[in-house]
């Protein structure tokens, strides 16, 4: 194996990788350390969710408060499995019916050709988008089955070139001189293959499967963006509510992460560079495990190696006009050592700089313990009992940033709050027992919350009911639930011009017993103002 030493590297960080993402059950929290929003000792909201990368949050968190580290390594092991089964099966079924054609059905090869030609100029992405509509924008199909349906339609994708590409292999290797002196000794078709083609197939097998497990990689990836999920959808959107609802992720795989949060770009960009630096290490890994098998199949390796001693065996002999000789006491002292240390410094770069970023990688994923479990500073070590019922104390940077300038102090019903380029007033609070055809759940009662906005700026204002929260005393988030009992009056979406205004109400089904606020975050704003309701 000491000719395959990046692909015994690769392979090893690989399976490290896939180990680590199978046996997180067994060690990582199913939350994926979950936290919505950051409070200091006395309850007062410093933030809310995504947060940004930090020493707590290494790649940051989603919009429901989830460890993009976590999640990432959850779904590493739907990812990986995914593309190494459809690059075997694509190798497996591609290269049997490219060495049918070729010796059992050569006139059938120009039809297939013929068939499969519009492959070339249709691009792949357009045909997995086409094929996965049958089981996309279902929540509620069997996920064996969607599963089942993905990885067929995905090795379709690549099954004409592997078969044509077998086939051409296969056309070659008949036309040498040991394959047609074994058919003139009267060897069967069978014979031919097991004992001449087979050591071939072996080689050239394993050579394209990297480059499957490479392209497979990609098509998911892309159909990633467009919303088609390995493993099917579930219901997503912001805290798992919003409507109408958006897909996420059954499986938490790569190509899902980067699809569920593309909306999230501009207001959390790591959430999509993450999922992709994840993609981009693995193609990396591969890439250079395939390029490595090609250069030994190709003696590549080998010529560049008989090159390096025949150069050192043979050195050139210099001569007195190409060169000007200095005398051993005027070379400079440590000349030699220098050039060798900077020659092994050059290799360092070159050969070892990217490997060194990827193991650095794969050892941030897979042992990098996040802070899920934040230290709480010595002012509010006596409230570490009730931990587990009051919003967790954050050391990150996002709260002391937010923390910085002043606590938000909690407005009034009837305050205008100003605000950058707008101001909120919160008008009215109703409660309601409901109506005979719409009742709340037992112990429960509506909040119909009428708010006023105005744009104060130059520029257009965007408005939306998704934009307000409710959060009571213990931290805890009430998203706004589709209720009738304010139909008429509910609060539209939409742009607000400069010097105009939008009023509407906001329904809420709340407990009884309980003080709560309403939260307001604006557009492509972390934080907001926050109104007592009572």
């Amino acid at each position: 194996m000491r000719k395959y030493k990046k692909t015994t590297v690769g392979i090893a960080l690989l399976l490290v990788l896939f180990l680590a993402s199978y046996l997180y059950p067994l060690y990582g929290p199913m939350d994926f350390n979950k936290r919505i929003l950051v409070s200091d000792e006395e309850g007062n909201v410093l933030g809310r969710a995504p947060f940004p990368p930090s020493i707590e949050h290494i790649m940051g968190t989603d919009r429901n408060g989830q460890d993009m580290h976590l999640l990432m390594l959850y779904g590493a092991k739907y990812t990986l499995v995914t593309a190494l089964v459809v690059a075997l099966l694509r190798v497996l079924f591609g290269g049997v019916m490219g060495v049918f054609l070729s010796l059992y059905a050569p006139y059938l090869k120009k039809y297939f050709k013929d068939f499969f030609v519009i492959f070339r100029y249709i691009p792949t992405i357009f045909l997995g988008i086409v094929l996965m509509l049958p089981v996309h924008g279902s929540f509620e199909s069997p996920m064996s089955s969607v599963v089942t349906y993905q990885i067929l339609m995905l090795v379709f994708l690549g099954f004409p070139s592997v078969t044509i590409f077998a086939s051409e292999i296969t056309d070659e290797l008949v036309r040498t001189s040991f394959v047609k002196s074994s058919y003139l000794m009267g060897a069967s078709r069978f014979h031919i293959i097991r004992r001449h083609l087979m050591p071939y197939f072996r080689s050239y097998g394993v050579l394209f499967t990297f480059q499957q497990l490479l392209s497979a990689l990609q098509i998911t990836m892309h159909l990633g963006i467009f919303s088609f999920f390995l493993g099917g959808q579930t219901i997503g959107g912001t805290f798992g509510y919003e409507e109408p609802p958006k897909a996420a992720s059954l499986t938490n795989e790569w190509a899902g992460l980067i699809g569920q949060n593309f909306h999230d770009f501009m207001r959390a960009p790591w959430m999509i560079f993450a999922p992709i630096l994840g993609f981009f290490v693995v193609i990396l890994i591969v890439n250079m495990m395939r390029k490595e098998l090609e250069e030994q199949m190709n003696g590549t390796l080998v010529q560049k190696k008989k090159k390096k001693e025949a150069n050192i065996s043979s050195p050139i002999q210099p001569e007195k006009h190409l060169f000007e000789f200095v005398k051993k006491e005027q070379q400079p002292h440590g000349f030699s050592e220098v050039v060798g240390k900077g020659s092994r410094k050059t290799f360092l770069n070159r050969k070892g700089l990217i490997w060194g970023i990827v193991v650095i990688f794969i050892c941030v994923v897979t042992i990098y313990e996040p802070g899920g479990k934040a230290k709480i500073p010595e002012a509010a070590s006596a409230n570490k009992k009730s931990a587990s019922t009051k919003p967790v104390v954050s050391t990150s940077p996002l709260a002391q940033e937010t923390s910085t300038p002043v606590k938000q102090e909690p407005h009034a019903v009837g305050e205008e709050i100003k605000l950058t380029d707008s101001t909120l007033t919160v008008t009215r609070v109703d409660k309601s027992k409901g109506t005979p055809e719409e009742k709340p759940k037992a112990g429960n009662e509506f909040y119909i919350i009428t708010v006023e906005l105005k744009n104060t700026g130059k520029e257009k204002v965007r408005f939306a009911p998704h934009f307000f929260n409710v959060v009571d005393s213990k931290g805890n988030m009430y998203m706004q639930p589709f209720l009738m009992i304010d139909i008429d009056t509910t609060l539209s979406s939409g742009e607000l011009d400069p010097g105009t205004s939008v009023t509407g109400t906001l329904a809420y089904e709340l407990p009884i017993s309980g003080q709560f606020q309403l939260e307001y975050v604006p557009y492509q704003q972390v934080n907001g103002p926050i109104i007592n309701l009572q």
